[in-house]
C-alpha cells in the first residue's frame, strides 16, 4: 500500500526543519496534518462529483522568551518548511509576553494505535469500486422515486508533531465517511430519511445495508402528520445523542469553558449534574474498535482515557499542557488538532457515553405515546451553557411512538431542553442500548463520538419547525 505521506519521508522533512531552527527560539513544534481521500457526493441518485484528494499542511508555534508565535503552510518542501519557521520565530520574537509564559511541552510515550486504526481497503477505495457499490442502491432509489443523495469519502489522514523538546509521535489511519439521505420526489416535498457511517472500515455490505435502511425509512416517512408541541418522551438514535454530546464537549468539558466559569462543572465536580444512568468519558483510544482512533494530540501528547461524568456525578474536564499547568493538574492529550495553538485550548473530541441493559425494542416498548428521532440538526447549546440549554430541530426520519410500536411520520418540531436534566430522566440502564455506534464530531478526523439509542422521559418541544 503506497502512500504520499509515507512515514520515514515525512519524518525526515520535519526533522531536517527543526535541525535548522535549533538556536534560533527556545523551542519549536511541528505538527502535520496530511489526507490522501477519494471525495464522492451524490444527488438525485446518481454520483455527481468525485475526485482525489492530496492535502498536507504544517503548523509551527514557535517560543521567543515565553511568547509564542504561529505560522501555518502547505509549501512541504525543505524551502517551504525552513521559511515558515522562520517566519513563526520572527513573529515570536516580536509577541509579547502574556501574563503566562507559555513553554511547550516534553516528550511522552505513546501507546501505538490498535491495528484496525488502519484497513487497507479502505484506505484505498477507487472511484470505479465505490461507483460499483452504489450502483445497486442508486437503481433501487429510482424504483422507488426517491431522491439518493450524500457523500461518501474515504482514504487515510496522517498526524505528526515533533518538537525541540525531544517530541516525535505519528499516526497514519484509514477512514470512511458516508452519508446517504433520501427524499421524497419531488425533493423537499415531504418525506426524508438520513443514515451514517464513520469508521476506519467500509465493506460493500455495509454500503447495502445503509442503503436498504434509508430508503425503507423513507418509504415509511411519507405523509407526515404534525403533533403538538409539550413534553414528549423520546427515542433518540446514536447520531443523535452524538450531536448533543459534540456539545457538552465545547460548552462544558473544554478548559475554555471551564476556566471562563461558564461551564456546567464550574463548581459542580464531585456532585451530580445529571441522571445516574449517564456515564461520560474521553478516549481517543476508541476501545468500542469502531470510529477513528487517535492516540495522541496536537502537542504530541499521549491521550489519556478521562473520566468526566461517572453514574451521574461531574469528575472533571480534559487539558492541554497549558491549562493543565494553569489548573495544576497533569495534561490529559487534549491539545486539539484543528485550533491554531495556543487558543482555544483543550477539547473532548473522543467523547463516549456509556450504554445499558435493552436493545432498540426494548426502548420503544417502554413508551406508550412518545416520538423516535433518528437525527437532529441546527442544534444550538449556547443559549444557557450552565445548564446545558439547547434548542433544535428533528431531520428525517422522525416518527410517533404509540403502545410501543413505530407510528405515523411527524412533521419537523423544535426541543428546547437542559440537555442535562433530560438526560436525568433516562429510565436507568434500561433506558440506554447496549449497543452503541460511533459518528462523526465537527472536527473532521480529529474527532468521532460513540453513544447509544437512549430513552428520555418528558424532552421539551417548544414548536413545529
Amino acid at each position: 500500500m503506497t502512500t504520499g505521506f509515507a512515514r520515514h519521508r515525512v519524518e525526515e522533512r520535519l526533522d531536517e526543519a527543526l535541525a535548522a531552527a535549533r538556536g534560533q527560539a527556545d523551542g519549536v513544534e511541528l505538527l502535520f496534518r496530511g489526507r490522501e481521500a477519494n471525495l464522492m457526493r451524490l444527488a438525485e441518485a446518481r454520483v455527481v462529483q468525485a475526485s482525489d484528494v492530496v492535502q498536507g499542511q504544517v503548523t509551527v508555534r514557535a517560543v521567543v522568551d515565553g511568547a509564542a508565535a504561529v505560522w501555518t503552510t502547505s509549501d512541504l518542501s525543505a524551502e517551504g518548511l525552513a521559511g515558515a519557521v522562520a517566519q513563526a520565530i520572527r513573529n515570536a520574537r516580536v509577541t509579547p509576553q502574556g501574563r503566562e509564559p507559555i513553554t511547550l511541552p516534553s516528550a511522552a510515550a505513546v501507546p501505538a494505535a490498535p491495528a484496525w486504526s488502519m484497513d487497507p481497503v479502505t484506505a484505498t477505495l477507487d472511484t470505479a469500486t465505490k461507483t460499483r457499490w452504489l450502483e445497486p442502491a442508486l437503481r433501487a432509489a429510482e424504483a422507488d422515486d426517491l431522491a439518493l443523495a450524500g457523500r461518501f469519502h474515504s482514504g487515510r489522514f496522517s498526524l505528526a508533531v515533533r518538537s525541540t523538546e525531544g517530541v516525535a509521535t505519528w499516526h497514519q489511519g484509514s477512514y470512511a465517511d458516508l452519508a446517504l439521505s433520501a427524499l421524497e420526489r419531488p425533493v423537499g416535498h415531504r418525506a426524508s430519511a438520513w443514515r451514517a457511517h464513520f469508521d476506519a472500515r467500509v465493506d460493500a455490505e455495509r454500503v447495502a445495508a445503509l442503503e436498504a435502511e434509508v430508503r425503507a425509512e423513507c418509504r415509511r416517512g411519507r405523509d407526515p402528520v404534525a403533533v403538538r408541541p409539550g413534553a414528549w418522551d423520546v427515542v433518540l438514535s446514536p447520531a443523535a445523542v452524538a450531536e448533543l454530546l459534540e456539545w457538552l464537549g465545547e460548552i462544558g468539558f473544554s478548559s475554555r469553558a471551564v476556566e471562563d466559569g461558564s461551564s456546567f462543572l464550574t463548581g459542580n465536580v464531585g456532585s451530580a449534574v445529571t441522571g445516574a444512568a449517564v456515564s461520560l468519558h474521553d478516549d481517543g483510544a476508541m476501545p468500542h474498535a469502531i470510529g477513528l482512533p487517535l492516540p495522541f494530540d496536537a502537542e504530541g501528547q499521549p491521550k489519556q482515557r478521562v473520566v468526566l461524568v461517572e453514574d451521574g456525578v461531574a469528575r472533571g474536564s480534559v487539558h492541554d499542557s497549558r491549562s493543565a499547568r494553569r489548573a495544576g493538574c497533569a495534561a490529559t492529550g487534549h491539545a486539539h488538532a484543528d485550533a491554531l495553538f495556543p487558543a482555544p485550548g483543550s477539547k473532548a473530541c473522543h467523547l463516549h457515553m456509556a450504554g445499558g441493559d435493552s436493545d432498540l425494542e426494548g426502548l420503544l416498548g417502554q413508551v406508550d405515546r412518545g416520538l423516535f428521532i433518528t437525527r437532529l440538526h441546527y442544534v444550538n447549546g449556547l443559549i444557557e451553557p450552565r445548564r446545558a440549554v439547547m434548542t433544535g430541530l428533528t431531520r428525517d426520519g422522525a416518527f410517533l411512538v404509540e403502545g410501543g410500536r413505530l407510528g405515523r411520520a411527524i412533521e419537523p418540531m423544535r426541543f428546547t431542553d437542559s440537555i442535562l436534566e433530560a438526560f436525568a430522566r433516562i429510565p436507568g440502564r434500561a433506558g440506554l442500548s447496549r449497543v452503541v455506534e460511533s459518528h462523526a464530531g465537527g472536527f473532521g478526523t480529529e474527532s468521532c463520538h460513540v453513544a447509544p439509542w437512549v430513552l428520555v422521559r418528558g424532552l421539551q418541544f417548544t414548536s413545529g419547525r
